[in-house]
């Protein structure tokens, strides 16, 4: 039994030694690129959502300058 476990762990060692390859290169390189393509426009939603955050804070100035002159 003992020798059966010590035989299981040295396979398991030396199959863990064994060429990496990238993930890309593997069966889950679909779901790596529709991962990058979910990042890419999760970043360009934030960038347009940090412009609109800045258009609205911009127009609630002019609008807060407008009432203190008197218009």
């Amino acid at each position: 039994m003992r020798m059966i476990l010590v035989t299981i762990l040295f396979a398991l060692t030396l199959s863990a030694c064994g060429e990496k390859k990238e993930l890309k290169d593997t069966v889950f390189a679909p779901a790596v690129q529709a991962k990058d393509k979910a990042r890419a426009v999760e970043d360009k939603l934030k960038e347009g959502a940090e412009k609109t955050r800045e258009a609205v804070k911009a127009s609630e100035q002019d609008a807060g300058a407008e009432l203190q002159k008197g218009y």
